[in-house]
């Protein structure tokens, strides 16, 4: 799986009329990667009081790739379009199911997006469902840095978007923004953290805690800007008034 990963971006690379060593520099000599195995119990086997339907919550993968083998015939995986549709990934014998994560989609400009996705646990009676993804590492010491991605990508990259004439919508906040981090490893924790909030709060408690403001502050940005459109004023400025933008 490891050959196959570097295999995988290096034809990214080669698609982005890169060389096929573009990324390279983004890995150790002996990069380590990971390997889950997951099972995901249906409803029946929940308490009544968890009993939701949602396996894993909306996400989006830290690294460049990630590889998801659906070991069982179930569906329950989802990937979200750019109209915000979750659309049904279907399990398919002999096929992985390939992601697009953050580190990749930072490095290209946003060319290559990654993949808003989430998990929808099995039905009462239809037994656990079983995946196994396997995540690509990258240098944890590698800088924050993009990929010189050639003019004619990128423009090819704005003319797709306006044919498809759709304003992208996504559930899941980008946060691997150039300039926030220092290296591609530091911005991947908050990312877990930031998934895994139990873990989080128990391992990483001041991460953990600067996360939990940084979305409070959001949410009360978000506030402001409903309750002026609700006032009959301008949200966005009065969000501006605010923070100082506007004084």
């Amino acid at each position: 799986m490891a050959t196959l990963s570097t295999t995988f971006t290096s034809l990214i690379a080669e698609a982005l009329h890169l060389p096929s060593t573009a990324f390279d520099r983004f890995f150790d000599e002996d990069q380590q990667h990971k390997l889950k195995i997951i099972k995901y119990p249906d409803l029946s086997f929940l308490p009544k009081d968890k009993q939701s339907q949602q396996g894993v919550g909306p996400h989006k993968d830290s690294m460049l790739t990630s590889y998801l083998l659906q070991a069982s015939h179930h569906r329950g995986l989802q990937a979200q379009n750019l109209s915000g549709e979750w659309i049904d990934c279907a399990p398919i014998p002999g096929t992985l199911v390939v992601a697009i994560g953050q580190g990749l989609e930072a490095l290209t400009h946003g060319v290559c997006a990654s993949t808003t996705h989430r998990v929808l646990s099995p039905d009462s009676g239809e037994g656990p469902r079983f995946s196994i993804p396997f995540f690509q590492g990258v240098s944890y010491d590698a800088t924050f840095e993009h990929v010189d991605i050639p003019v004619e990508i990128m423009a090819m990259k704005e003319e797709i978007l306006r044919e498809r004439g759709v304003d992208k919508r996504d559930d899941v906040e980008f946060t691997f923004t150039k300039g926030k981090w220092g290296h591609l490893g530091e911005a991947t924790l908050w990312n877990r953290v930031r998934s895994h909030p139990d873990v989080g709060e128990r391992w990483y408690p001041e991460i953990w805690k600067r996360i939990r403001e940084e979305q409070g502050e959001k949410k009360e940005d978000v506030a402001v800007v409903e309750r002026g459109n609700r006032e009959g004023t301008d949200g966005w400025k009065s969000l501006g008034e605010r923070i100082g933008v506007f004084k």
